[in-house]
């Protein structure tokens, strides 16, 4: 039976916006895949390796006998790796670290105990690297499912190149693993190897980073156009960090980016521009309601309360620019089109029927739906549902794709300079 710990679809908005996808995930995820084919949630090296030795290690216990199941010992070795993380920076909160609240105090870190659902947080990082395994040659799979999984010839790779300098308890890094998992072995803590070999604080290798970045380039089994679109958008990302420029807009298309390339990104961020008025739009709504008290609803009946006229304008407005840009995505046109509506109501109406999560639709009444707060909170998180740090000196056009942020973080930590970004204030030595 399929272990669903942590398993959401590619893309999913659910920290930020409760699961709220109004329907338009294949446009997200299209978008996306549109402007860095294939690199999914990823944002730094220790990820992808974290995830994959997950695969490899699941693989040498089940050739022993035991059965586990890639998804829950790959978040084990997640959790076990964050854990050692926090337990050397004395728990400071840090982007690249799940489970500051979730793993302090705890003591027993036996596989048989970490591997129980709710002994870790429930959307790993390892969510964000199931496109980016099997595209990068990482691992094999007929599915999509991280179930399914094998490790491949360059996940083999790619651990022995990440781990082979590091030998805990005198046993190669996938050796202990294996062992933990086996329930042979304890001894976790107080190995140095082991804790630079796992945390995401501590950078690969330099021969893993140089095979990883061969394979951003090579990729797998991917269209000629996926893998020269990411190779171009790497070198694009690199002359940002070289060059560091101050601002940049859609009217500078770089020499690194084809003009397709370079519509494609512009059609994704006005996109993406509708699809935030039209939550925000959904937000504005749900506490309008909140704010009724007993027998919460808004009628359709009536016009429009004042208190959502201003986020209506913005997601007409947002809609026409998307529209008006000419872009091939169907679904995308579709939502467009009904946002684009003169009469706020009908908006409103076909807004919360995409919904139905948060606000649902009771005839030509809106009323509260399994997920309504009435009120809203915020979370800086990608369209995977991970939480990001600030982003804010990135010099990139307004709106663009979160995965040209991500790649843009993960060009950094390949030259060793995303621990210095993190850890310096907003502005100090930030691009």
């Amino acid at each position: 039976m399929e272990n669903f710990w942590g398993l959401l679809g590619p893309e999913f908005l659910q920290n930020t916006r409760r699961t709220r996808t109004l329907g338009l995930g294949a446009s997200v995820r299209r978008f996306n895949d549109l402007a860095v084919p294939g690199l999914g949630g990823v944002w730094y090296g220790k990820q992808l390796l974290l995830a994959t030795l997950g695969v490899a290690v699941a693989e040498a216990a089940r050739s022993q006998g035991v059965k586990v199941q890639n998804i829950e010992v790959a978040n084990a070795i997640e959790a076990l790796a964050c854990w050692l993380a926090f337990k050397s920076n004395d728990w400071s909160a840090d982007s690249r670290l799940r489970g500051n609240t979730k793993l302090r105090g705890k003591d027993d870190f036996s596989f048989r105990r970490v591997r129980q659902q709710n002994f870790y947080v429930t959307q790993p990082m390892r969510m964000a690297t199931v496109q980016a395994l099997p595209t990068l040659g990482f691992v094999e799979s007929d599915s999509a499912r991280f179930n399914t999984f094998c490790c491949a010839e360059g996940g083999s790779n790619f651990i022995e190149q990440a781990t082979r300098n590091y030998s805990p308890y005198k046993r190669s890094v996938i050796g202990h693993l294996t062992k933990w998992v086996l329930g042979e072995s304890d001894k976790l803590e107080n190995s140095l190897p082991l804790i630079q070999a796992l945390s995401p604080l501590d950078s690969l290798s330099e021969d893993a980073i140089r095979l990883l970045r061969e394979r951003l380039i090579q990729g797998g089994s991917e269209s000629r156009e996926d893998k020269k679109r990411r190779g171009n958008a790497l070198a694009w990302v690199e002359s940002l960090r070289k060059n560091r420029p101050d601002r940049l807009t859609w009217a500078q298309r770089p020499q690194e980016i084809s003009e397709d390339h370079w519509h494609d990104l512009q059609a994704g961020a006005l996109f993406f521009e509708a699809r935030e008025a039209a939550i925000a739009t959904l937000d504005a709504a749900e506490v309008h309601i909140g704010n009724q008290g007993a027998g919460q609803f808004l009628s359709l009946k009536h016009q429009v309360p004042d208190s959502l006229a201003q986020s209506l304008e913005k997601l007409k407005s947002a809609a026409k620019q998307y529209l008006a840009f000419k872009h091939m995505d169907e679904e995308a046109n579709k939502f467009c089109r009904e946002c684009v509506n003169t009469d706020s109501s009908s908006v409103l109406r076909t807004l919360v029927d995409r919904d139905g999560h948060v606000l649902r639709l009771v005839g030509d009444e809106i009323k509260p739906g399994p997920a309504f707060r009435g009120s809203i909170m915020q979370v800086d998180a990608d369209d995977e549902g991970q939480e990001m740090p600030q982003t804010g000196g990135i010099p990139l056009p307004e709106g663009i794709s979160y995965r040209v942020r991500n790649l843009y973080f993960l060009n950094l930590d390949m030259h060793g300079e995303l621990n210095g970004w993190l850890n310096q204030g907003a502005g100090e030595g930030k691009v």
